[in-house]
């Protein structure tokens, strides 16, 4: 319990200076549907339900400045999405996809409205590779941590700050039974927006050694 609270008390220092200014609320017409968070200057990861409705999309970032994005790659079976947002100068998030069971996570978003702007929840990775397809056609990793909605889109973070993946779904009525789309499903998404769109210029950077790949 002692090793826990360290590392919630060390996650949480570092996440309000390094991470969650990284971290955005996303509206529809001026109204608050969701979260997200930087993976590339000019990019932002969410979950794809939050962006699947017609309407005028903006981020609030972290300064409380607004900007419109556009949803430029999708994937409804891994519900995720990416977005183009003109460069910020905030940094972007590392993914990472190493993953165990008991891990301690950490969610990061903007539940209910705006007045919860990136409220940072504790908990662990409960089971990895569970297949549900009423969120996912792909298999997701269920955590423990507390999560309501507009935490859709938002990341989960490991103890060292890196992004494992994104919130999507909590089971209704149950607490503790929470999934989350795993970054491996990001990295194939980014993946295919740089084969799409080689002349773009732009980096995010994924897993333990830091590795950079270009989009």
């Amino acid at each position: 319990m002692k090793n826990a609270t360290l590392i919630l008390i060390l996650f949480t220092i570092r996440s309000w200076q390094h991470y969650t200014s990284s971290v955005v609320l996303i509206e529809i017409d001026g109204r608050h549907t969701g979260s997200g968070f930087v993976v590339a200057p000019d990019l932002i990861i969410t979950a794809r339900h939050i962006v699947n409705k017609r309407g005028n999309y903006a981020v609030v970032l972290a300064d409380g400045s607004k900007r419109n994005v556009q949803a430029i790659r999708i994937s409804k079976e891994a519900d995720c999405a990416v977005l183009l947002v003109r460069k910020t100068s905030f940094r972007p998030l590392i993914l990472t996809t190493k993953i165990e069971v008991g891990q301690p996570i950490f969610v990061v978003g903007s539940p209910l409205n705006r007045k919860f702007f990136n409220y940072v929840t504790y908990g662990i990775v409960s089971k990895i590779d569970v297949i549900y397809s009423r969120f996912s056609g792909n298999p997701l990793i269920m955590i423990d941590a507390a999560a309501n909605p507009g935490n859709s889109g938002g990341p989960v973070f490991d103890s060292s700050g890196k992004v494992i993946g994104i919130f999507i779904a909590r089971y209704p009525h149950n607490c503790g039974l929470n999934f989350i789309t795993p970054s491996i499903d990001i990295i194939t998404l980014l993946e295919d927006w740089k084969d799409a769109n080689e002349n773009h210029e732009g980096r995010y950077q994924a897993d333990e050694e830091q590795f950079t790949e270009e989009y």
